[in-house]
C-alpha cells in the first residue's frame, strides 16, 4: 500500500529576496570603500571573502559526486541542497571578474620588476602570468558548471524512465568528476593562494584545500539542516539518524583536515628550510599567533569532542551550534592562510573583509535558494527512498 504523500514547504523561499537585498546593500558599501579605503584595500579584502563562500559551492559539488558514487542513506537529507549549491557555481564565476580586475593589487607576481629581478618568481613566470592565470580561472569554472549541469541533466532523465542506464552513466559522471575535482581544486588553490606567496611552495597545500572545500560544504548542509528542523515540513522526517549520519562525517572531515594542515606544519617544522619555515613563522606570532590557537582549538578539539557525543550529533540544535563554530573558524582559517601574505606578521583586517563577506554571502545564498526553490527536499525518484517513504516520508517542497 503507497503511503499517503502530502507536500508541505519549508518555506525558505522567502529568504530569497532578502538575501539579494542584503548583498546588494553591502555590496555597495563595499564599493563605497573602493573609493573611500583605496582598490588595494577592496581587492584583499574580498579575495578571502570569495573564497569562503567558493569552498562551500565547490565542495558541495565534490560531496554530490561522491555520494553518487558511494550511495547510502546518508546523502537521503543532503543531496538536494548539495546539488543547489553546486549549480551555484556559475554565479561564482562571475563574482570571481572583481579578483581578475584587481590581480595587480593581489598577486606579487604582477609586479614586473619582483618577476625579472627576483631569480626564484623569474623561474615561475611560465606559469605566474595573467594570461594563462585567466584562461585557467575561465577553464575551471567551465568545468566545474559542465559537471554540476550533467549531474543535474541526468538526474532529472532518472526521474522519467528510472532506468538502471541512466543511473549507470550518472554514477560514471560522478566518479571522473571526483578526479576532475582533486585535479582542478589543486591548480586553482595553488594559483589563488598559494601563489600569493610566489617564493613558498607546499605539496601539502592543496590536499588542504580540498579537503576543506569538502569540510565546508558539510558543515553548511549540516547546518542548513539543522535550520529547517522546526518547520513542520522537517518534523516528522528529518530524524536523529540522519542529523548523526552527518554528524558522523563531519567528524571524519574534521580529523582529516587536522591531519592534512598538522602534516604540513611537522614537514616543514621537521625540514627547517629557510625557504619554507616562513610560512608558519609569520602566521605563529602575534594576533596572527592567536588566530593559530584558535583554529586549533576550535577548528578541531572543540569541535571533535563535541561530535564524539552521540546525543550531540541527534539533536538539531546542538548539531547546528557545532556546525556554525566549524563555518565561523572555517572563515578565520582562510583569512589566516591568506591575509599574512601581504600584512607579514601586522594583524589587518578592515571593515571592507565583512561587508564583502556579507555581499559575497547575499549574493549566493539568493542563488542558492533559487536553485534549491520548487523541488522537493527529499530526491523522491531514487529508488533507495522508496523504503523510507514508505515508512512515513512526506514530500517536501522547498
Amino acid at each position: 500500500m503507497t503511503p499517503d504523500v502530502s507536500t508541505r514547504a519549508t518555506g525558505i523561499g522567502r529568504f530569497q529576496m532578502p538575501a539579494l537585498i542584503t548583498g546588494i546593500i553591502f555590496g555597495a558599501i563595499s564599493i563605497a570603500g573602493f573609493f573611500v579605503a583605496g582598490p588595494r584595500e577592496f581587492y584583499r579584502a574580498y579575495l578571502p571573502s570569495y573564497l569562503f563562500w567558493w569552498a562551500i559551492a565547490l565542495g558541495s559539488l565534490a560531496v554530490l559526486m561522491l555520494q553518487y558514487v558511494t550511495g547510502g542513506e546518508w546523502g537521503l537529507m543532503i543531496r538536494r541542497p548539495l546539488g543547489a549549491a553546486s549549480r551555484s557555481l556559475w554565479m561564482m564565476g562571475l563574482l570571481f571578474v572583481p579578483i581578475i580586475l584587481g590581480m595587480k593589487y593581489i598577486f606579487p607576481w604582477m609586479d614586473e620588476e619582483l618577476a625579472q629581478h627576483d631569480p626564484v618568481v623569474k623561474l615561475k613566470t611560465a606559469w605566474l602570468n595573467p594570461q594563462r592565470f585567466i584562461f585557467f580561472a575561465v577553464a575551471y569554472f567551465l568545468i566545474w558548471c559542465l559537471w554540476a549541469w550533467r549531474l543535474r541533466v541526468l538526474s532529472l532523465r532518472f526521474y522519467d524512465d528510472r532506468a538502471p542506464e541512466t543511473d549507470l552513466r550518472r554514477r560514471k559522471w560522478a566518479a571522473s568528476g571526483l578526479l576532475m575535482i582533486v585535479l582542478t581544486i589543486s591548480f586553482a588553490s595553488i594559483d589563488w593562494m598559494m601563489s600569493l606567496e610566489p617564493k613558498w611552495t607546499s605539496t601539502m597545500y592543496p590536499l588542504i584545500i580540498l579537503v576543506g572545500c569538502g569540510l565546508s560544504a558539510f558543515v553548511f548542509v549540516t547546518f542548513f539542516l539543522s535550520r529547517l528542523a522546526a518547520t513542520p515540513a522537517m518534523r516528522g522526517i528529518l530524524k536523529p539518524s540522519h542529523l548523526r549520519d552527518l554528524g558522523n562525517l563531519m567528524l571524519a572531515f574534521v580529523m582529516l583536515y587536522a591531519y592534512t594542515t598538522f602534516s604540513e606544519f611537522l614537514l616543514i617544522w621537521y625540514a627547517n628550510l629557510k625557504e619554507e619555515i616562513p610560512h608558519y613563522l609569520v602566521r605563529s606570532h602575534g594576533v596572527w599567533g592567536v588566530f593559530a590557537s584558535l583554529i586549533v582549538i576550535f577548528h578541531f578539539f572543540l569541535p571533535f569532542f563535541l561530535l564524539l557525543i552521540r546525543s550531540i550529533k541527534d539533536n538539531a540544535r546542538t548539531i547546528g551550534v557545532v556546525a556554525m563554530i566549524i563555518l565561523v573558524m572555517r572563515y578565520i582559517a582562510i583569512y589566516w592562510l591568506v591575509a599574512p601574505s601581504w600584512y607579514g606578521e601586522h594583524f589587518h583586517y578592515h571593515w571592507i573583509n565583512f561587508t564583502t563577506l556579507i555581499a559575497v554571502g547575499g549574493i549566493w545564498m539568493f542563488e542558492f535558494i533559487r536553485q534549491l526553490k520548487g523541488q522537493t527536499i527529499i530526491p523522491i525518484h531514487e529508488t533507495w527512498v522508496e523504503e523510507a517513504i514508505r515508512e512515513g516520508a512526506v514530500k517536501i517542497n522547498a
